[in-house]
């Protein structure tokens, strides 16, 4: 079986804290049954190169954050590549990140129930808005503090935004201290401009 393994994510932007983990991926020309896709990203050759020439975010993530751990004869498949296509979904990705923020928020007004799930839904949907306008202005920011990085930024309190953070790491990996009914709380209040500040992002795009 050939194969290429890459780091990628916080720990190559070396953004990292108690709550990180390693992001890899696995690149291989088979259905790799012995890789333990609890920890690796596993695609096949074509379907990163197809990522690739559709200009995908996330071949883009790549391309800039990743690094080559293994390779069996020296090559670095993702370097091969080049730069990905241009991307051009900005519009459409930045309008289903802002139904998802949406849909969250008011299932959260509606209902305290699931409140972390809905919070880091909600991080979700304004980190991948950030990233994706980022973008599609040619100027990617991945990190987890892009909507703080974008022009204008996410007007948010610190604390609150660390609250969202908790939330998505609670949510996806089940790391942390649970949030409490105040946490809780102050962040939904926090969220409660992101709406004008997606609409202030995308008014200043231009195609």
């Amino acid at each position: 079986m050939n194969m290429h393994i890459y780091a990628f994510g916080s720990v190559c932007r070396g953004e990292i804290d108690l709550g990180s983990d390693i992001d890899l991926l696995a690149c291989v020309d088979c259905s790799a049954e012995q890789v333990d896709r609890e920890k690796y990203s596993v695609y096949r050759y074509e379907r990163v190169q197809a990522l690739w020439e559709e200009g995908n975010p996330f071949a883009w993530h790549l391309h800039l954050e990743s690094r080559l751990l293994f390779s069996p004869d020296g090559t670095d498949f993702l370097s091969d590549l080049g730069k990905p296509a241009r991307y051009i979904g900005g519009d459409i990705d930045c309008i289903k990140f802002r139904k998802l923020f949406d849909r969250s928020y008011h299932e959260l007004s509606q209902s305290s129930n699931s409140a972390t799930f809905h919070l880091s839904c909600m991080f979700l949907a304004i980190r991948n808005f950030a990233t994706c306008h980022s973008l599609s202005l040619g100027q990617p920011i991945f990190s987890r503090k892009s909507p703080l990085m974008t022009q204008p930024c996410l007007d948010i309190d610190s604390q609150a935004f660390s609250i969202l953070i908790r939330a998505r790491l609670l949510s996806t990996r089940g790391y942390g201290v649970n949030l409490s009914h105040e946490e809780i709380i102050t962040a939904t209040n926090a969220v409660s401009n992101v709406p004008r500040w997606m609409e202030a992002l995308r008014s200043k795009h231009s195609p």
